[in-house]
């Protein structure tokens, strides 16, 4: 019989002691696995980020949620959140962004990975005019 995607991945991961990155991940349990398709490393990753036993712990790689010295790697969109959310006031773009990299880093300047992690997101508001970012409930 084979295994479920989670039930191998656990496994895995408990076998390595370590995190390890989704794709890398897939390699070692497509045999045991029903896992077919154009894209079965997508499917490890949401079946793995969606359990809590699992946890991200930076981009693409995973670990148990149990070992407590791999501390859970937030979204730019959060952190910028809860920047705003602290500060009580509308930040540049760029203060922004160097406050997401006080918590972790991103791929790319400050100001380019603030504009990523308030784009399409209905939480934050831009005034490209004064290039301020506030949270939308601010507006209201």
């Amino acid at each position: 019989m084979r295994k479920s995607v989670k039930e191998a991945a656990l496994e895995l991961f408990k076998d390595a002691k370590k995190p390890l990155h989704y794709k890398d991940l897939t390699r070692m349990i497509i045999d045991e696995c029903n896992l077919s398709g154009k894209t079965p490393h997508e499917t490890v990753r949401s079946l793995i980020g969606t359990d809590t036993r699992f946890k991200r712990v930076a981009e693409g790689v995973y670990a148990l949620s149990e070992w407590e010295e791999y501390p859970v790697a937030r979204f730019a969109k959060d952190i910028a959140y809860d920047v705003l959310s602290m500060n009580g006031k509308p930040l540049n773009l760029t203060l922004l962004g160097e406050r997401i990299y006080e918590e972790r880093v991103f791929k790319g300047p400050p100001r380019q990975v603030a504009r990523n992690a308030i784009r399409s997101d209905k939480r934050f508001s831009y005034d490209p005019k004064t290039d301020l970012v506030s949270l939308s409930d601010w507006d209201e």
